[in-house]
């Protein structure tokens, strides 16, 4: 919800190319096909573009999970691709789809999600085989959280600057930081 806050920045402040701005943006998961393409012309006008690079369901349902099927993610996935289609997205994707919601819009797709945005940090693992179903598909997976943001955790387990993450550092002459970053790009 932050695209008309996004729009008068690269208004004011942007002075180069389009093609040079790499502009990503979402809509609501739960969505039929009419309110998947009404959701994202509402992200246009407030963003000012003709086109996004990046367009993505953010849940595979809405978020109490009271519009949740199989049928409408593929309803949705639907109208993702016709806006693919129409050019007014570069690429789509998907946000926070375990295994299963992947195989339910890949049993129609026409485009395959570039991008599978997941919570993914260290001590997270793979817990419903999205990683799996992921690289089967060739989808990209975009860590969410990769420091462990929404998590409870005590301060020597920190992502961050924890006792683990700071005693690897150390030896490699990295930060805790740098270390957590690496541990996810090293799982691709």
């Amino acid at each position: 919800r932050n695209q008309k806050g996004v729009g008068l920045a690269i208004a004011d402040c942007y002075q180069g190319e389009r093609r040079n701005l790499f502009v990503m943006t979402k809509v609501p998961g739960g969505l039929n096909f009419q309110q998947t393409l009404a959701s994202h012309h509402h992200n246009m006008f407030e963003l000012n573009l003709e086109y996004v690079d990046h367009l993505m369901t953010h849940y595979p349902a809405d978020w109490k999970a009271t519009k949740a099927s199989k049928t409408m993610r593929q309803e949705e996935w639907r109208a993702l691709e016709e806006i693919y289609y129409t050019g007014k997205a570069r690429s789509i994707g998907i946000s926070h789809y375990c295994q299963q919601h992947i195989e339910d819009i890949m049993e129609i797709a026409t485009v395959s999600p570039s991008v599978n945005q997941v919570e993914y940090h260290i001590g997270s693992g793979d817990v419903d085989g999205v990683m799996e179903a992921c690289q089967k598909y060739h989808i990209t997976l975009m860590s969410f959280s990769p420091l462990c943001g929404p998590c409870s955790y005590e301060p020597k387990d920190s992502l961050i600057n924890g006792d683990l993450v700071n005693s690897v550092a150390q030896k490699y002459g990295k930060t805790g930081s740098q270390v957590s970053l690496r541990f996810i790009v090293q799982q691709a």
